[in-house]
C-alpha cells in the first residue's frame, strides 16, 4: 500500500509542480523576449512533443467512445497567468464518457513514460544524448499529461453518481473487506510495476523542482 500511496502523492506534487513551471517559464519568457508571439513560438517548440500526445489520447479516446470530435490546435496560448498548451474540440456527451476523455492524457502518458522507463531500467545509465533524450521526454510527457478544467467537466457527475452509489451499497449491507484491497497492492507484479512507478516519476519531479526552485527562492527573498 505505502508504494500506492507515494505514486499517489508524487502525482499530486507533479501536478503542481507542472502547473507552477508553465507559469513561471512563460513569465521569465515574457520578460525576456518581451513579444507575445515569440513566447507563444518557444513554447510550442518546447512542449509541442507533450501536446501532441496530450490532444491525440484525447481525440483517440473519444473516437473509441464514438464521440464526434471537431478542430484540434497544437499551439500554446497564454491566457492571463496561465498557459494554454492545445486543444481539441469534443462533442457533447454523458458525463463518463466525458470522464474517460478528459482523463486520457494521463493514463497515455504514464503507459508511455512506463514502457520506455521499463525498457531501459535494465540498463547501466551511461550520461549521451540518448540518457538525455529519455529525461527531455518524461520532462515533456510529465509536463503536459495532466488535465484541465474544461477536460474535467465530466468528473464532478461521475464522483456524485459513485457517492451516491456508495452509499445505497453502504446501506444495503454489502461490504468490500479491505484485506482484498491489501492482498492486491501485496501482489509481486503491482509492488513491482508501483516500485518502477514510483522511480519513474522522480525524472519529471527533480527536473521541475530544479527549474522552479530558483524563481521561487527569488520570489521570496522580493517580500
Amino acid at each position: 500500500m505505502e508504494y500506492f500511496a507515494l505514486f499517489i502523492l508524487e502525482l499530486v506534487v507533479l501536478f503542481v509542480l507542472s502547473r507552477v513551471f508553465s507559469k513561471i517559464f512563460s513569465q521569465v519568457l515574457l520578460r525576456f523576449t518581451r513579444s507575445q508571439s515569440a513566447t507563444i513560438h518557444i513554447l510550442s517548440f518546447l512542449f509541442l512533443p507533450g501536446v501532441i500526445l496530450h490532444e491525440l489520447a484525447h481525440w483517440f479516446v473519444a473516437g473509441m467512445l464514438l464521440v464526434p470530435t471537431g478542430e484540434m490546435e497544437f499551439v500554446p496560448q497564454i491566457q492571463g497567468n496561465s498557459v494554454k498548451l492545445g486543444s481539441v474540440a469534443i462533442g457533447k456527451t454523458d458525463p463518463f464518457r466525458r470522464f474517460l476523455i478528459g482523463v486520457a492524457p494521463l493514463l497515455v502518458g504514464l503507459i508511455a513514460m512506463f514502457g520506455l522507463f521499463a525498457s531501459v531500467s535494465s540498463v547501466v545509465p551511461q550520461l549521451n544524448w540518448q540518457t538525455l533524450l529519455l529525461v527531455y521526454v518524461f520532462f515533456e510527457i510529465g509536463n503536459t499529461m495532466f488535465s484541465s478544467k474544461k477536460d474535467m467537466e465530466g468528473a464532478l457527475y461521475l464522483v456524485g453518481f459513485l457517492v451516491i452509489l456508495g452509499i445505497l451499497i453502504y446501506f444495503l449491507g454489502l461490504r468490500i473487506p479491505l484485506s482484498a484491497f491489501e492482498d492486491f497492492f501485496l501482489q509481486p507484479v503491482v509492488v513491482s510495476f508501483l516500485q518502477k512507478a514510483d522511480i519513474m516519476l522522480l525524472f519529471p519531479i527533480g527536473i521541475n523542482l530544479f527549474l522552479c526552485l530558483p524563481s521561487i527562492i527569488r520570489s521570496k527573498k522580493s517580500y
